[in-house]
């Protein structure tokens, strides 16, 4: 289920995941940023501006859970997964054009990657959920192999500026609705 506010230009959107972790409960939360990521991207299917390339700085602030720190540090996650996932987001982020699979124009954007003008990546959906989704599940599969599935993802927030957030959470579904 989502929540959707739009207030003075501001979007905020609050995704649940129905596929959250069953039957586990964080006792330690971790939040790591990973910021200055500029790409640009366009909604090909949005009327309005967003049809148009357009240019954004993303960061994402990743919350890691888990129910017991690593036996000898003491910590939720250790630095190798970390910086893992940060060369991940790089890789999709930094300095790169996002456009979705289904693109009218793709066949010009492999064009232009071919010939080096641009660093392409294509995605199911350029917008800050479909952003916020490709980070969560890379850092859910990042951590979860570095820990053996000790630790995971619990919440993504997923920024553009501070008018387009979105939230990405990982929650249990019980029968009356969200946990």
């Amino acid at each position: 289920m989502s929540h959707i506010a739009f207030d003075d230009d501001v979007y905020v959107a609050t995704m649940h995941r129905a596929d959250a972790p069953s039957g586990r409960t964080a006792r330690f939360h971790m939040r790591k940023l990973f910021d200055e990521l500029p790409c640009c991207h366009r909604s090909w299917a949005n009327l309005g501006k967003r049809f148009f390339l357009h240019g954004c700085e993303r960061a994402f602030e990743v919350e890691f859970a888990c129910a017991e720190t690593e036996l000898g540090t003491g910590l939720v996650v250790d630095g190798s997964a970390v910086g893992e996932i940060r060369s991940a987001l790089r890789y999709q982020f930094d300095h790169t054009t996002l456009i979705a699979a289904d693109d009218p124009q793709r066949d010009l954007f492999e064009l232009l990657a071919e010939r080096g003008v641009v660093d392409l990546r294509i995605m199911e959906n350029t917008g800050m959920e479909g952003s916020a989704a490709w980070a969560f599940e890379t850092a859910e599969r990042i951590v979860a192999l570095a820990t053996g599935g000790r630790v995971w993802v619990s919440r993504i927030e997923a920024r553009e500026s501070r008018n387009n957030v979105v939230t990405l959470t990982a929650g249990p579904v019980t029968a009356g609705g969200w946990a």
